[in-house]
């Protein structure tokens, strides 16, 4: 019984987790928000240690792939942290409005 009671436990505890919001950012909204985009791009780290942002970068191409010919304007972007364990992902939400130039 106590064998199956400690997995149950260490199971449950895997499988919970806990949300930080780092930062959030948002550039002035325009006045025509017709076509909205938006996007999301992540990365999961053991222990808190990062060796990359590179999924910054790719939430920015992935932004640009929605709106080619036009303007960017009123990004909002969400930066949070999810942790499990001893495991983290990391997550960039970025929308906005993609306007005719």
């Amino acid at each position: 019984m106590l064998n199956k009671t400690t997995l149950f436990s260490l199971l449950a505890l895997s499988l919970s987790g806990c949300v930080g919001l780092n930062t959030v950012s948002m550039t002035q909204v325009p006045a025509e928000r017709e076509n909205k985009i938006s996007t999301s791009s992540s990365s999961w780290n053991f222990i808190g240690i990062n060796f990359s942002n590179q999924f910054v970068d790719v939430a920015i191409d992935k932004l640009k792939e929605q709106c080619p010919s036009g303007k960017i304007e009123g990004v909002y972007t969400k930066h949070q942290t999810t942790g499990y364990l001893l495991v983290f992902k990391r997550e960039v939400i970025v929308s906005a409005y993609c306007n005719e130039v």
